[in-house]
Protein backbone atom coordinates (compact mmCIF):
# COMPACT_ATOMS: atom_id res chain seq x y z
CA UNK A 1 0.00 0.00 0.00
CA UNK A 2 1.35 3.58 -0.88
CA UNK A 3 2.06 6.05 1.59
CA UNK A 4 -0.81 8.38 0.43
CA UNK A 5 -3.11 5.30 0.70
CA UNK A 6 -1.89 4.50 4.13
CA UNK A 7 -2.28 8.05 5.74
CA UNK A 8 -5.76 7.95 3.60
CA UNK A 9 -6.70 4.82 5.27
CA UNK A 10 -5.47 6.53 8.69
CA UNK A 11 -7.30 8.93 8.28
CA UNK A 12 -10.31 7.16 7.46
CA UNK A 13 -10.01 5.16 10.26
CA UNK A 14 -9.81 7.92 12.71
CA UNK A 15 -13.09 9.31 11.08
CA UNK A 16 -14.93 6.31 11.62
CA UNK A 17 -13.72 6.11 15.44
CA UNK A 18 -14.55 9.65 16.16
CA UNK A 19 -18.21 9.49 14.46
CA UNK A 20 -18.29 5.98 16.91
CA UNK A 21 -17.38 7.53 19.74
CA UNK A 22 -19.25 10.81 19.24
CA UNK A 23 -22.30 8.60 18.60
CA UNK A 24 -21.35 6.42 21.83
CA UNK A 25 -21.83 10.03 23.86
CA UNK A 26 -24.79 10.80 22.39
CA UNK A 27 -27.57 10.87 25.50
CA UNK A 28 -31.22 11.42 25.17
CA UNK A 29 -33.90 12.67 27.61
CA UNK A 30 -37.53 12.51 27.32
CA UNK A 31 -39.90 14.59 29.11
CA UNK A 32 -43.12 13.55 30.03
CA UNK A 33 -45.77 17.00 30.41
CA UNK A 34 -49.79 16.35 29.97
CA UNK A 35 -52.64 17.15 26.99
CA UNK A 36 -51.52 19.23 24.22
CA UNK A 37 -54.35 22.38 25.50
CA UNK A 38 -52.49 23.57 28.70
CA UNK A 39 -49.03 24.57 29.88
CA UNK A 40 -47.06 21.71 30.52
CA UNK A 41 -46.78 20.29 26.78
CA UNK A 42 -46.04 23.73 25.98
CA UNK A 43 -43.00 24.32 28.76
CA UNK A 44 -41.46 20.44 27.73
CA UNK A 45 -40.67 22.32 24.48
CA UNK A 46 -39.22 25.44 26.00
CA UNK A 47 -37.40 23.55 28.45
CA UNK A 48 -36.31 21.19 25.21
CA UNK A 49 -35.80 23.99 22.94
CA UNK A 50 -33.11 25.49 25.25
CA UNK A 51 -31.77 22.45 26.62
CA UNK A 52 -31.17 21.41 22.42
CA UNK A 53 -29.73 25.11 21.83
CA UNK A 54 -26.80 24.91 24.68
CA UNK A 55 -25.23 21.75 22.94
CA UNK A 56 -22.40 24.09 21.27
CA UNK A 57 -22.20 26.59 24.00
CA UNK A 58 -21.84 23.73 26.86
CA UNK A 59 -19.97 20.66 25.40
CA UNK A 60 -22.72 18.45 25.76
CA UNK A 61 -24.44 15.55 23.05
CA UNK A 62 -27.99 15.25 24.77
CA UNK A 63 -31.01 15.20 22.38
CA UNK A 64 -34.31 16.39 24.04
CA UNK A 65 -37.79 15.35 23.15
CA UNK A 66 -41.32 16.11 24.85
CA UNK A 67 -44.32 13.60 24.95
CA UNK A 68 -48.12 14.43 25.55
CA UNK A 69 -49.18 12.27 28.45
CA UNK A 70 -51.94 11.93 30.78
CA UNK A 71 -50.80 14.49 33.27
CA UNK A 72 -49.05 14.50 36.53
CA UNK A 73 -50.32 11.34 38.14
CA UNK A 74 -49.65 9.31 35.25
CA UNK A 75 -46.26 10.76 34.77
CA UNK A 76 -45.58 10.38 38.88
CA UNK A 77 -46.43 6.86 37.98
CA UNK A 78 -44.48 6.22 35.10
CA UNK A 79 -41.42 7.55 36.63
CA UNK A 80 -41.98 4.69 39.22
CA UNK A 81 -42.51 2.02 36.90
CA UNK A 82 -39.16 3.14 35.46
CA UNK A 83 -40.91 3.89 31.91
CA UNK A 84 -40.06 7.81 32.35
CA UNK A 85 -36.80 9.58 33.73
CA UNK A 86 -38.11 13.48 33.91
CA UNK A 87 -41.35 14.57 33.64
CA UNK A 88 -43.19 17.91 34.95
CA UNK A 89 -45.99 17.11 37.71
CA UNK A 90 -48.20 19.72 40.42
CA UNK A 91 -46.70 19.66 43.65
CA UNK A 92 -49.22 18.48 45.24
CA UNK A 93 -48.74 14.79 43.58
CA UNK A 94 -45.02 14.94 43.79
CA UNK A 95 -45.81 15.23 47.66
CA UNK A 96 -48.26 12.32 47.41
CA UNK A 97 -46.01 10.26 45.46
CA UNK A 98 -42.82 10.23 47.19
CA UNK A 99 -44.57 9.36 50.34
CA UNK A 100 -47.01 6.95 49.46
CA UNK A 101 -50.49 9.26 49.88
CA UNK A 102 -53.90 9.87 48.84
CA UNK A 103 -54.19 8.49 45.05
CA UNK A 104 -50.25 6.81 45.34
CA UNK A 105 -51.20 4.78 48.52
CA UNK A 106 -51.77 1.55 46.35
CA UNK A 107 -48.17 2.39 44.24
CA UNK A 108 -46.42 2.68 47.99
CA UNK A 109 -43.78 5.81 48.22
CA UNK A 110 -41.46 6.10 45.51
CA UNK A 111 -38.77 7.77 47.38
CA UNK A 112 -36.19 7.84 43.76
CA UNK A 113 -38.15 10.82 43.04
CA UNK A 114 -35.80 13.91 42.65
CA UNK A 115 -36.44 17.59 42.83
CA UNK A 116 -34.98 19.82 39.34
CA UNK A 117 -36.87 23.16 39.97
CA UNK A 118 -40.41 24.75 39.94
CA UNK A 119 -42.06 26.48 36.98
CA UNK A 120 -45.51 28.49 36.65
CA UNK A 121 -48.37 28.37 39.12
CA UNK A 122 -50.80 25.75 38.40
CA UNK A 123 -54.05 27.93 38.66
CA UNK A 124 -57.16 26.27 39.74
CA UNK A 125 -59.43 27.71 36.62
CA UNK A 126 -63.46 26.97 36.82
CA UNK A 127 -64.73 27.95 32.97
CA UNK A 128 -68.49 28.53 32.78
CA UNK A 129 -70.70 29.21 30.18
CA UNK A 130 -71.96 32.91 30.45
CA UNK A 131 -75.75 31.82 30.11
CA UNK A 132 -75.75 29.95 33.60
CA UNK A 133 -75.15 33.39 34.86
CA UNK A 134 -72.73 31.74 37.95
CA UNK A 135 -69.99 33.51 39.45
CA UNK A 136 -67.83 31.14 41.71
CA UNK A 137 -67.64 27.58 42.31
CA UNK A 138 -70.85 26.82 44.73
CA UNK A 139 -72.76 27.85 41.55
CA UNK A 140 -71.52 24.67 39.78
CA UNK A 141 -73.49 22.18 42.07
CA UNK A 142 -75.96 19.99 39.77
CA UNK A 143 -74.15 20.74 36.69
CA UNK A 144 -72.61 19.14 33.72
CA UNK A 145 -68.59 19.86 34.91
CA UNK A 146 -65.83 18.12 33.01
CA UNK A 147 -63.19 17.54 35.94
CA UNK A 148 -60.17 16.35 33.27
CA UNK A 149 -59.21 13.06 32.09
CA UNK A 150 -59.45 9.83 34.15
CA UNK A 151 -55.34 9.25 35.71
CA UNK A 152 -54.46 13.32 35.34
CA UNK A 153 -53.05 15.32 38.16
CA UNK A 154 -56.45 17.70 36.97
CA UNK A 155 -59.09 14.78 37.87
CA UNK A 156 -57.05 13.94 40.93
CA UNK A 157 -56.67 18.03 42.35
CA UNK A 158 -60.49 18.28 42.04
CA UNK A 159 -61.46 15.16 44.15
CA UNK A 160 -58.78 16.19 46.58
CA UNK A 161 -60.84 19.78 46.73
CA UNK A 162 -64.01 18.26 46.65
CA UNK A 163 -63.31 15.94 49.48
CA UNK A 164 -62.46 19.12 51.78
CA UNK A 165 -65.88 19.67 50.82
CA UNK A 166 -67.35 16.06 52.19
CA UNK A 167 -68.36 15.46 48.36
CA UNK A 168 -67.34 14.09 45.66
CA UNK A 169 -67.64 14.68 41.92
CA UNK A 170 -70.32 12.31 41.29
CA UNK A 171 -72.44 13.52 43.90
CA UNK A 172 -71.64 17.33 43.69
CA UNK A 173 -71.87 17.63 39.78
CA UNK A 174 -75.26 16.74 38.06
CA UNK A 175 -72.51 15.06 36.16
CA UNK A 176 -68.67 14.92 35.76
CA UNK A 177 -67.08 14.44 32.32
CA UNK A 178 -63.91 13.30 32.26
CA UNK A 179 -62.76 15.07 28.75
CA UNK A 180 -59.07 15.47 28.22
CA UNK A 181 -57.20 19.19 27.82
CA UNK A 182 -57.98 19.52 23.95
CA UNK A 183 -61.53 18.60 23.97
CA UNK A 184 -62.82 20.47 26.83
CA UNK A 185 -63.09 24.12 25.64
CA UNK A 186 -64.54 22.99 22.39
CA UNK A 187 -67.71 20.58 24.41
CA UNK A 188 -68.02 23.87 26.77
CA UNK A 189 -69.13 26.07 23.49
CA UNK A 190 -70.87 23.29 21.82
CA UNK A 191 -72.90 22.89 25.03
CA UNK A 192 -72.20 19.81 25.80
CA UNK A 193 -71.27 20.67 29.39
CA UNK A 194 -71.30 23.37 31.39
CA UNK A 195 -68.21 24.20 32.81
CA UNK A 196 -64.40 23.02 32.88
CA UNK A 197 -62.07 22.72 35.86
CA UNK A 198 -58.31 22.92 34.68
CA UNK A 199 -55.16 23.24 37.39
CA UNK A 200 -52.78 25.20 34.51
CA UNK A 201 -51.02 28.40 34.29
CA UNK A 202 -52.14 31.61 33.47
CA UNK A 203 -53.19 32.19 29.82
CA UNK A 204 -53.15 28.87 28.73
CA UNK A 205 -54.98 28.01 25.16
CA UNK A 206 -57.45 25.79 26.64
CA UNK A 207 -58.60 28.69 28.69
CA UNK A 208 -58.00 31.19 26.26
CA UNK A 209 -59.72 29.43 23.25
CA UNK A 210 -62.77 29.15 25.47
CA UNK A 211 -63.43 32.55 26.45
CA UNK A 212 -62.40 33.51 22.89
CA UNK A 213 -64.65 31.45 21.00
CA UNK A 214 -67.60 31.34 22.95
CA UNK A 215 -69.67 33.15 25.77
CA UNK A 216 -68.12 32.04 28.81
CA UNK A 217 -66.30 33.44 31.95
CA UNK A 218 -63.87 31.72 34.50
CA UNK A 219 -65.27 31.84 38.27
CA UNK A 220 -64.12 32.33 41.74
CA UNK A 221 -62.91 29.88 44.08
CA UNK A 222 -62.67 31.28 47.40
CA UNK A 223 -64.36 30.45 50.42
CA UNK A 224 -63.17 29.45 53.89
CA UNK A 225 -63.23 25.59 53.27
CA UNK A 226 -60.22 27.15 50.45
CA UNK A 227 -58.76 29.18 52.86
CA UNK A 228 -58.44 26.08 55.19
CA UNK A 229 -57.07 23.61 52.48
CA UNK A 230 -54.08 26.42 51.81
CA UNK A 231 -53.24 26.78 55.93
CA UNK A 232 -53.39 23.09 55.97
CA UNK A 233 -51.30 22.29 53.15
CA UNK A 234 -48.19 24.38 52.09
CA UNK A 235 -47.74 23.41 48.85
CA UNK A 236 -51.46 25.67 47.58
CA UNK A 237 -51.56 29.07 47.39
CA UNK A 238 -54.15 31.57 46.73
CA UNK A 239 -53.77 32.77 43.05
CA UNK A 240 -54.92 35.86 41.40
CA UNK A 241 -56.26 36.03 37.74
CA UNK A 242 -55.86 39.98 36.98
CA UNK A 243 -58.70 41.55 35.17
CA UNK A 244 -58.25 41.64 31.39
CA UNK A 245 -56.65 38.25 31.45
CA UNK A 246 -59.25 36.42 29.27
CA UNK A 247 -62.03 38.45 27.31
CA UNK A 248 -64.84 39.03 28.69
CA UNK A 249 -62.98 38.87 32.36
CA UNK A 250 -63.79 42.57 33.68
CA UNK A 251 -62.84 42.13 37.05
CA UNK A 252 -60.13 40.05 38.60
CA UNK A 253 -60.79 36.16 39.63
CA UNK A 254 -59.54 35.15 43.03
CA UNK A 255 -59.07 31.28 43.17
CA UNK A 256 -55.94 29.21 44.20
CA UNK A 257 -52.91 27.00 43.15
CA UNK A 258 -49.97 25.25 43.02
CA UNK A 259 -46.53 25.28 41.24
CA UNK A 260 -46.13 23.33 38.16
CA UNK A 261 -42.28 21.34 38.96
CA UNK A 262 -39.73 19.16 36.92
CA UNK A 263 -38.96 15.90 38.46
CA UNK A 264 -36.70 13.24 37.77
CA UNK A 265 -36.01 9.51 38.95
CA UNK A 266 -33.24 9.24 41.32
CA UNK A 267 -31.42 6.99 38.67
CA UNK A 268 -31.73 9.95 35.96
CA UNK A 269 -28.02 10.49 34.29
CA UNK A 270 -26.20 12.84 36.48
CA UNK A 271 -24.82 14.71 33.24
CA UNK A 272 -27.95 15.17 31.20
CA UNK A 273 -30.03 16.37 34.68
CA UNK A 274 -27.12 18.78 35.11
CA UNK A 275 -27.05 20.23 31.24
CA UNK A 276 -30.70 20.98 31.11
CA UNK A 277 -30.74 22.35 34.45
CA UNK A 278 -27.86 24.70 33.42
CA UNK A 279 -29.20 25.22 29.75
CA UNK A 280 -32.38 26.82 31.78
CA UNK A 281 -30.77 28.97 34.66
CA UNK A 282 -28.05 30.14 32.42
CA UNK A 283 -30.64 31.34 30.20
CA UNK A 284 -33.45 32.22 32.31
CA UNK A 285 -35.06 35.58 30.82
CA UNK A 286 -34.33 33.73 27.35
CA UNK A 287 -36.45 30.99 28.76
CA UNK A 288 -39.48 33.19 30.95
CA UNK A 289 -39.98 35.15 26.80
CA UNK A 290 -41.17 32.19 25.37
CA UNK A 291 -43.95 32.36 27.01
CA UNK A 292 -46.40 34.85 29.40
CA UNK A 293 -46.71 31.38 31.86
CA UNK A 294 -43.52 32.18 33.40
CA UNK A 295 -44.17 35.90 33.66
CA UNK A 296 -43.85 35.58 37.66
CA UNK A 297 -41.09 33.00 37.75
CA UNK A 298 -37.62 33.90 39.81
CA UNK A 299 -34.80 31.93 39.82
CA UNK A 300 -34.85 31.86 43.33
CA UNK A 301 -38.39 30.63 43.72
CA UNK A 302 -37.73 27.95 40.95
CA UNK A 303 -34.98 26.40 43.12
CA UNK A 304 -37.08 26.04 45.96
CA UNK A 305 -41.02 26.14 45.65
CA UNK A 306 -42.99 23.15 45.66
CA UNK A 307 -39.91 21.01 46.49
CA UNK A 308 -41.45 17.86 48.79
CA UNK A 309 -38.12 15.69 47.52
CA UNK A 310 -34.39 15.58 47.84
CA UNK A 311 -32.75 17.43 44.74
CA UNK A 312 -31.64 15.18 42.11
CA UNK A 313 -27.47 14.66 42.28
CA UNK A 314 -27.51 17.17 38.60
CA UNK A 315 -29.59 19.90 39.74
CA UNK A 316 -27.93 20.10 43.23
CA UNK A 317 -24.43 20.14 41.67
CA UNK A 318 -25.69 22.86 39.38
CA UNK A 319 -27.16 25.33 42.34
CA UNK A 320 -24.65 25.04 44.69
CA UNK A 321 -22.10 25.80 41.97
CA UNK A 322 -24.23 29.52 40.87
CA UNK A 323 -24.80 29.86 44.83
CA UNK A 324 -28.61 29.27 44.40
CA UNK A 325 -28.36 26.71 47.64
CA UNK A 326 -25.46 26.55 49.92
Amino acid sequence: MSKLLKLAFAAGTAAVMASGTAAAERKFVNIGTAGIGGGYYPTGGFICNVLNKSRKTQGHNVRCTVESTGGSVANLRSIQAGEMDVAIAQADWLYHSYNGSSKFEENGANQDLRFLFSLHLDTAHLVAKGELGVSDFAGLKGKIVNVGNAGSGQEATMGFALSRYGTDAEAYFGQATRLTSREQAQALCDGKIDAFFYTTGVTASSITEATNTCDSTVLNWNDATIDAMIAEFPYYGKSIIPAGTYRGQDEERVTWGLPATLVASADADEEVIYNLVKSVFDNFEDFKAQSTLYVAVTREGAVANGRSVPFHPGAERYFREVGLIK
